[in-house]
C-alpha cells in the first residue's frame, strides 16, 4: 500500500530578517500554522518571549517557542538547499542582481530534496541587496502599484496560501531516477562558468554581470543532477578549448 504524502510543508522554513514588531512575529507563526508550516527562524534579536509575540501567536505558540535565532542571514541559510526572498522593490529589466519572479511562479518546495527557506525582510525597509543576493530566487506578491508594500504577517500569509493552494495536497511526481541538482552541484557549475567568463574577451566591467546572469538562470531552472553534471562538463570542455587557442 502506497503511503500518503505528508500534509503541509515539513521541509519549508520561514526566515524573518530583523523583524521590528514582535506582534508581527506572533501573527507570522499563526499564519504558518494555518498552512502546515512549522519551522521558523529569526535573524536578529530573540523576541520569542515578548508578550505581544506570545499574545498574537494565539494557538501557534509551539512554532514561536521553537523558533531558531541567528545573528545574520548567511548563518540562517547555511543548511538549506534553496532560499527564496520576498521583495517589493524589484529591479528593472536591466537588473541582474534583483531579477524578480511573481509569487505564482515559485516552484513546488516538495520537489527539492532538502530544506527550502522563504525569506522575509524588515517591516520598514525589507531586505538589503546583499541579503537578496544570498538567495537563489527573489519573488514579489502582486499588489497595487500605488501601495506595493505589505505588512510582514500579511505577506507571509499570502505566500503560504499560494504554496498551499498549488502544492500542499498535490506533490509533484518525479521519475525515480530523476534527482534535482544539489546546491553544491549548482555552485560547481557556476564556478567553472566564472573561470570560462574570465578567459573570454568580454570587457572586465561586464564579466560580473555575465556571471550573475548565469547564476540566475541556473537557480531558476531547477535542473536535475544529471543535467547540471552534463552542463559542468560542457563548460569545462569550453575552458580547455579557450586555453588551447591562447597557446
Amino acid at each position: 500500500m502506497q503511503e500518503e504524502p505528508e500534509y503541509g510543508f515539513p521541509d519549508l522554513v520561514v526566515v524573518l530578517v530583523g523583524p521590528e514588531t514582535p506582534g508581527n512575529v506572533g501573527f507570522a507563526a499563526r499564519a504558518m500554522a494555518n498552512f502546515g508550516v512549522s519551522r521558523l527562524r529569526i535573524v536578529g534579536n530573540d523576541i520569542r518571549n515578548d508578550q505581544f509575540a506570545q499574545i498574537f501567536a494565539v494557538r501557534a505558540h509551539a512554532i514561536l517557542d521553537n523558533a531558531e535565532i541567528f545573528p545574520d542571514l548567511a548563518s540562517a541559510l547555511k543548511d538549506v538547499e534553496a532560499a527564496w526572498s520576498a521583495t517589493a522593490r524589484k529591479g528593472s529589466n536591466h537588473s541582474v542582481t534583483r531579477a524578480v519572479i511573481p509569487l505564482e511562479d515559485l516552484p513546488n518546495p516538495k520537489s527539492l530534496p532538502a530544506t527550502v527557506a522563504i525569506v522575509f525582510g524588515r517591516e520598514s525597509v525589507g531586505l538589503t541587496n546583499e541579503e537578496v543576493a544570498l538567495c537563489d530566487i527573489a519573488f514579489e506578491i502582486p499588489t497595487s502599484p500605488d501601495y506595493p508594500s505589505m505588512n510582514l504577517s500579511h505577506a507571509i500569509a499570502v505566500t503560504m496560501y499560494e504554496l498551499h493552494r498549488k502544492y500542499a495536497q498535490k506533490p509533484e511526481r518525479r521519475p525515480t531516477d530523476l534527482r534535482p541538482a544539489t546546491k553544491e552541484e549548482r555552485e560547481q557549475a557556476a564556478f567553472f562558468m566564472d573561470e570560462l567568463i574570465d578567459q573570454t574577451r568580454i570587457k572586465d566591467f561586464r564579466k560580473p554581470i555575465a556571471k550573475q546572469v548565469f547564476r540566475n538562470l541556473l537557480n531558476r531552472a531547477y535542473m536535475s543532477g544529471r543535467e547540471v553534471a552534463t552542463l559542468t562538463g560542457v563548460v569545462r570542455k569550453l575552458m580547455e578549448l579557450t586555453e588551447d587557442n591562447e597557446e
